[in-house]
Protein backbone atom coordinates (compact mmCIF):
# COMPACT_ATOMS: atom_id res chain seq x y z
CA UNK A 1 0.00 0.00 0.00
CA UNK A 2 1.61 3.48 -1.24
CA UNK A 3 1.95 6.03 1.45
CA UNK A 4 -0.62 8.86 1.12
CA UNK A 5 -1.02 12.11 2.44
CA UNK A 6 -4.69 11.83 3.24
CA UNK A 7 -4.75 13.21 6.89
CA UNK A 8 -7.41 15.57 7.81
CA UNK A 9 -5.81 19.07 8.87
CA UNK A 10 -1.82 18.91 8.52
CA UNK A 11 -0.38 21.49 7.13
CA UNK A 12 3.39 21.35 8.07
CA UNK A 13 5.64 18.79 6.78
CA UNK A 14 7.17 17.33 9.49
CA UNK A 15 11.51 16.66 9.57
CA UNK A 16 12.95 14.17 11.87
CA UNK A 17 12.72 14.29 15.11
CA UNK A 18 16.02 15.40 17.18
CA UNK A 19 17.98 12.33 17.55
CA UNK A 20 16.58 10.34 15.22
CA UNK A 21 19.33 7.97 13.42
CA UNK A 22 19.50 7.96 9.79
CA UNK A 23 21.55 4.87 8.96
CA UNK A 24 19.74 1.94 7.66
CA UNK A 25 19.02 -0.57 9.79
CA UNK A 26 20.25 -4.61 9.37
CA UNK A 27 17.52 -6.34 8.18
CA UNK A 28 16.21 -9.46 9.96
CA UNK A 29 18.32 -12.74 8.99
CA UNK A 30 15.72 -15.78 10.34
CA UNK A 31 12.09 -16.03 10.24
CA UNK A 32 11.38 -13.15 7.39
CA UNK A 33 8.62 -13.10 5.08
CA UNK A 34 7.55 -10.50 2.46
CA UNK A 35 3.82 -9.55 2.68
CA UNK A 36 3.04 -7.80 -0.88
CA UNK A 37 -0.49 -7.89 0.82
CA UNK A 38 -1.78 -5.51 3.92
CA UNK A 39 -1.71 -7.85 7.24
CA UNK A 40 -5.07 -8.58 9.22
CA UNK A 41 -5.30 -7.79 12.35
CA UNK A 42 -6.60 -5.43 15.08
CA UNK A 43 -5.33 -3.22 18.14
CA UNK A 44 -3.61 -0.33 17.49
CA UNK A 45 -0.56 -0.58 15.47
CA UNK A 46 2.74 0.52 16.99
CA UNK A 47 5.03 2.36 15.16
CA UNK A 48 8.93 3.91 15.00
CA UNK A 49 10.88 4.75 12.59
CA UNK A 50 14.96 4.32 11.87
CA UNK A 51 15.95 6.40 8.96
CA UNK A 52 14.19 5.43 5.83
CA UNK A 53 12.59 1.80 7.71
CA UNK A 54 9.39 1.98 9.01
CA UNK A 55 8.49 -0.35 11.65
CA UNK A 56 5.44 -1.80 12.00
CA UNK A 57 3.68 -4.13 15.38
CA UNK A 58 0.22 -5.56 15.60
CA UNK A 59 -1.76 -8.20 16.77
CA UNK A 60 -3.67 -10.79 14.91
CA UNK A 61 -6.18 -13.83 15.42
CA UNK A 62 -4.66 -17.07 16.12
CA UNK A 63 -7.37 -19.30 17.16
CA UNK A 64 -7.23 -18.79 20.65
CA UNK A 65 -10.27 -17.22 22.52
CA UNK A 66 -7.32 -15.13 25.21
CA UNK A 67 -4.55 -14.26 23.03
CA UNK A 68 -3.55 -13.19 19.94
CA UNK A 69 0.06 -13.46 17.19
CA UNK A 70 2.02 -10.63 18.41
CA UNK A 71 3.48 -9.45 15.09
CA UNK A 72 6.11 -7.01 14.23
CA UNK A 73 7.58 -6.13 10.64
CA UNK A 74 9.11 -3.44 8.51
CA UNK A 75 8.89 -1.33 5.51
CA UNK A 76 10.88 0.61 3.59
CA UNK A 77 8.08 1.06 0.99
CA UNK A 78 5.54 2.84 2.42
CA UNK A 79 3.69 -0.27 3.32
CA UNK A 80 3.81 -1.45 -0.50
CA UNK A 81 5.83 -4.57 0.93
CA UNK A 82 5.81 -5.71 4.91
CA UNK A 83 8.42 -8.29 5.85
CA UNK A 84 7.20 -10.40 8.82
CA UNK A 85 9.40 -11.06 11.48
CA UNK A 86 7.71 -14.13 13.50
CA UNK A 87 8.58 -14.58 16.76
CA UNK A 88 5.36 -16.80 18.56
CA UNK A 89 4.89 -14.38 21.59
CA UNK A 90 1.03 -13.62 21.93
CA UNK A 91 -0.61 -10.34 22.95
CA UNK A 92 -4.43 -9.91 24.52
CA UNK A 93 -6.78 -9.42 21.54
CA UNK A 94 -7.36 -6.14 20.40
CA UNK A 95 -4.44 -4.31 21.88
CA UNK A 96 -1.47 -4.37 20.14
CA UNK A 97 2.27 -3.36 21.05
CA UNK A 98 4.56 -0.09 21.55
CA UNK A 99 7.71 0.87 19.47
CA UNK A 100 10.60 2.73 20.21
CA UNK A 101 13.83 2.75 18.24
CA UNK A 102 17.25 3.45 19.95
CA UNK A 103 18.75 4.03 16.37
CA UNK A 104 19.71 0.38 16.10
CA UNK A 105 17.01 -1.73 16.84
CA UNK A 106 13.77 -1.89 18.42
CA UNK A 107 12.15 -2.46 21.66
CA UNK A 108 8.72 -3.88 21.94
CA UNK A 109 6.45 -3.45 25.35
CA UNK A 110 2.92 -5.40 25.08
CA UNK A 111 0.44 -7.04 27.46
CA UNK A 112 0.56 -10.99 27.39
CA UNK A 113 -2.62 -13.02 28.07
CA UNK A 114 -2.11 -12.91 31.74
CA UNK A 115 -2.09 -8.93 31.63
CA UNK A 116 1.39 -8.86 32.63
CA UNK A 117 3.54 -5.92 31.09
CA UNK A 118 6.32 -7.38 29.11
CA UNK A 119 8.92 -5.68 27.01
CA UNK A 120 11.82 -7.41 24.90
CA UNK A 121 14.52 -5.90 22.29
CA UNK A 122 14.59 -6.84 18.52
CA UNK A 123 18.15 -6.50 17.55
CA UNK A 124 17.56 -7.29 13.62
CA UNK A 125 17.31 -11.06 14.18
CA UNK A 126 15.28 -12.27 17.13
CA UNK A 127 13.43 -10.53 20.21
CA UNK A 128 16.07 -10.52 23.08
CA UNK A 129 16.03 -9.54 26.52
CA UNK A 130 12.07 -10.81 26.89
CA UNK A 131 11.42 -9.64 30.35
CA UNK A 132 7.77 -10.28 31.43
CA UNK A 133 7.55 -7.83 34.47
CA UNK A 134 6.11 -9.66 37.46
CA UNK A 135 3.29 -7.61 39.00
CA UNK A 136 3.01 -4.70 36.46
CA UNK A 137 -0.62 -5.70 34.84
CA UNK A 138 -2.72 -3.56 32.48
CA UNK A 139 -5.38 -4.80 30.20
CA UNK A 140 -4.44 -1.89 27.82
CA UNK A 141 -1.55 -1.52 25.05
CA UNK A 142 1.38 0.58 27.07
CA UNK A 143 3.11 3.35 25.33
CA UNK A 144 7.41 3.86 24.81
CA UNK A 145 9.32 6.80 24.17
CA UNK A 146 12.56 7.74 24.73
CA UNK A 147 13.74 11.57 25.47
CA UNK A 148 16.56 11.95 22.96
CA UNK A 149 19.01 11.56 25.30
CA UNK A 150 19.22 7.69 25.91
CA UNK A 151 16.32 7.69 28.98
CA UNK A 152 13.30 5.42 27.98
CA UNK A 153 9.71 5.23 29.07
CA UNK A 154 6.53 3.36 29.33
CA UNK A 155 3.43 4.15 30.20
CA UNK A 156 0.68 2.24 31.03
CA UNK A 157 -3.20 1.49 32.30
CA UNK A 158 -3.30 -0.40 35.35
CA UNK A 159 -6.20 -2.55 36.27
CA UNK A 160 -8.28 0.79 37.94
CA UNK A 161 -7.69 2.41 34.60
CA UNK A 162 -5.08 4.70 36.26
CA UNK A 163 -1.93 6.34 34.48
CA UNK A 164 1.49 4.72 35.38
CA UNK A 165 4.92 5.31 34.37
CA UNK A 166 8.10 4.65 34.51
CA UNK A 167 11.34 4.41 33.20
CA UNK A 168 12.90 1.48 31.44
CA UNK A 169 16.06 0.41 32.63
CA UNK A 170 18.00 -2.16 29.84
CA UNK A 171 21.65 -1.67 30.74
CA UNK A 172 21.56 -5.25 31.46
CA UNK A 173 20.61 -6.26 28.32
CA UNK A 174 24.10 -6.89 26.78
CA UNK A 175 24.92 -9.73 29.61
CA UNK A 176 22.47 -11.25 28.20
CA UNK A 177 20.42 -9.88 31.16
CA UNK A 178 16.64 -8.96 31.78
CA UNK A 179 15.28 -5.20 32.01
CA UNK A 180 13.89 -3.99 34.97
CA UNK A 181 11.75 -0.66 35.55
CA UNK A 182 12.88 1.87 37.91
CA UNK A 183 11.03 5.32 39.40
CA UNK A 184 7.89 4.31 38.78
CA UNK A 185 4.69 6.49 39.33
CA UNK A 186 1.02 5.87 39.62
CA UNK A 187 -1.23 8.84 38.72
CA UNK A 188 -4.34 10.03 39.64
CA UNK A 189 -5.47 10.52 35.83
CA UNK A 190 -7.77 7.79 34.36
CA UNK A 191 -8.16 6.08 31.03
CA UNK A 192 -10.56 4.05 29.34
CA UNK A 193 -7.60 2.84 27.36
CA UNK A 194 -4.24 2.77 26.73
CA UNK A 195 -2.37 5.77 26.44
CA UNK A 196 -0.03 7.26 23.90
CA UNK A 197 3.37 8.46 24.89
CA UNK A 198 6.39 10.93 22.31
CA UNK A 199 9.11 12.73 22.78
CA UNK A 200 8.40 16.68 22.28
CA UNK A 201 11.10 17.63 19.79
CA UNK A 202 9.23 20.96 19.16
CA UNK A 203 10.58 24.62 20.09
CA UNK A 204 8.42 23.99 23.31
CA UNK A 205 10.48 21.45 24.59
CA UNK A 206 7.55 19.94 26.46
CA UNK A 207 9.64 16.62 26.79
CA UNK A 208 7.76 13.63 27.36
CA UNK A 209 4.24 13.57 26.34
CA UNK A 210 1.08 11.60 27.07
CA UNK A 211 -2.04 11.46 25.42
CA UNK A 212 -5.56 9.27 27.24
CA UNK A 213 -8.74 9.21 26.32
CA UNK A 214 -11.10 9.68 30.15
CA UNK A 215 -13.01 8.16 31.77
CA UNK A 216 -15.65 10.82 31.91
CA UNK A 217 -18.92 10.82 29.87
CA UNK A 218 -17.54 12.59 27.27
CA UNK A 219 -14.44 10.37 26.43
CA UNK A 220 -12.41 13.55 26.42
CA UNK A 221 -8.82 13.27 25.17
CA UNK A 222 -6.02 14.62 27.54
CA UNK A 223 -2.99 15.80 26.28
CA UNK A 224 -0.14 16.37 28.84
CA UNK A 225 3.73 16.79 29.75
CA UNK A 226 4.87 13.75 32.00
CA UNK A 227 7.23 15.11 34.36
CA UNK A 228 8.76 12.57 36.21
CA UNK A 229 6.53 12.64 39.27
CA UNK A 230 2.60 11.62 40.06
CA UNK A 231 1.64 14.84 38.89
CA UNK A 232 1.46 15.74 35.02
CA UNK A 233 2.26 19.32 33.70
CA UNK A 234 0.59 21.20 30.74
CA UNK A 235 -2.65 19.64 30.83
CA UNK A 236 -4.99 20.22 28.43
CA UNK A 237 -7.83 18.48 26.53
CA UNK A 238 -8.49 18.79 22.60
CA UNK A 239 -10.95 21.42 21.67
CA UNK A 240 -14.63 20.39 21.46
CA UNK A 241 -14.64 20.13 17.83
CA UNK A 242 -17.23 17.35 17.58
CA UNK A 243 -16.52 14.83 18.59
CA UNK A 244 -13.04 15.21 19.32
CA UNK A 245 -13.53 12.46 21.79
CA UNK A 246 -12.58 8.23 21.95
CA UNK A 247 -12.80 5.31 24.05
CA UNK A 248 -9.85 3.82 22.30
CA UNK A 249 -5.79 4.50 22.25
CA UNK A 250 -4.48 7.28 20.69
CA UNK A 251 -1.59 8.02 18.70
CA UNK A 252 1.05 10.53 18.94
CA UNK A 253 3.89 12.50 16.85
CA UNK A 254 6.52 14.82 17.08
CA UNK A 255 7.69 17.40 14.22
CA UNK A 256 9.80 20.44 13.65
CA UNK A 257 7.00 22.76 14.81
CA UNK A 258 3.95 20.38 15.46
CA UNK A 259 2.71 17.91 18.11
CA UNK A 260 0.41 15.53 16.10
CA UNK A 261 -2.53 13.78 17.87
CA UNK A 262 -4.19 10.50 15.95
CA UNK A 263 -7.17 8.87 16.92
CA UNK A 264 -10.31 6.46 16.03
CA UNK A 265 -13.07 8.91 17.08
CA UNK A 266 -16.60 7.59 19.26
CA UNK A 267 -18.61 8.15 15.30
CA UNK A 268 -15.38 5.12 14.37
CA UNK A 269 -13.66 8.31 11.89
CA UNK A 270 -10.18 8.50 11.64
CA UNK A 271 -9.55 12.16 13.55
CA UNK A 272 -6.09 14.24 13.36
CA UNK A 273 -5.24 17.01 15.36
CA UNK A 274 -2.05 19.09 15.28
CA UNK A 275 -0.78 21.99 17.65
CA UNK A 276 0.25 24.44 15.17
CA UNK A 277 2.81 26.15 16.79
CA UNK A 278 0.76 26.85 20.39
CA UNK A 279 2.33 23.39 21.99
CA UNK A 280 -0.26 21.94 23.53
CA UNK A 281 -3.13 24.71 24.20
CA UNK A 282 -4.58 24.65 20.82
CA UNK A 283 -5.52 21.07 19.41
CA UNK A 284 -8.15 20.78 17.26
CA UNK A 285 -9.50 17.79 15.24
CA UNK A 286 -10.59 17.14 11.76
CA UNK A 287 -11.42 13.90 9.78
CA UNK A 288 -12.11 13.53 6.56
CA UNK A 289 -14.68 10.45 7.28
CA UNK A 290 -12.34 7.79 7.00
CA UNK A 291 -13.78 5.22 9.30
CA UNK A 292 -11.44 2.62 10.86
CA UNK A 293 -11.82 -0.74 12.69
CA UNK A 294 -9.11 -0.22 15.38
CA UNK A 295 -7.15 2.59 17.15
CA UNK A 296 -4.78 4.96 15.73
CA UNK A 297 -1.08 4.55 15.90
CA UNK A 298 1.29 7.09 15.15
CA UNK A 299 5.46 8.00 14.96
CA UNK A 300 6.88 10.38 13.54
CA UNK A 301 10.74 10.66 11.23
CA UNK A 302 11.67 11.66 7.48
CA UNK A 303 7.54 11.73 7.63
CA UNK A 304 5.14 11.66 10.06
CA UNK A 305 3.63 8.06 9.97
CA UNK A 306 -0.56 6.95 10.99
CA UNK A 307 -1.70 3.49 10.88
CA UNK A 308 -4.90 1.50 11.93
CA UNK A 309 -6.86 -1.28 10.74
CA UNK A 310 -9.79 -0.60 8.55
CA UNK A 311 -13.27 -1.82 8.87
CA UNK A 312 -12.09 -5.18 6.85
CA UNK A 313 -9.26 -5.18 8.76
CA UNK A 314 -6.86 -4.43 6.89
CA UNK A 315 -3.41 -2.97 7.42
CA UNK A 316 -3.50 0.82 6.59
CA UNK A 317 -0.08 2.92 6.94
CA UNK A 318 -0.20 6.13 5.56
CA UNK A 319 2.42 9.30 5.76
CA UNK A 320 2.17 13.51 5.61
Amino acid sequence: MAATSACSGARARPTAPTGAAQSKPTAPTRGAQSRPNPPQGDGRPGLTVIGKTVYIGWSSSNGTRNAEALNLGWTTDGGQTITRVTGGETTLPGEGPALDSDGRGVFVAWTNSTYTLTIAYYDGTALTCKTRLSGVISPHSPALANDGSGTRYVAWADGTGHLNFAKVNSANCRSPGTITLTRRNRLPNTTVAGPALVNDSTSAGLGIVVAWAGTDSAHTLNVASYVDSATLAHKVSVAPNPPAASASAPGLASASSDLYLGFRGTDGKVYTAYSEGCIPSCFSAGTDGTLAGSPVGMTGGQHTWLSYFDSGGRLVLKSF
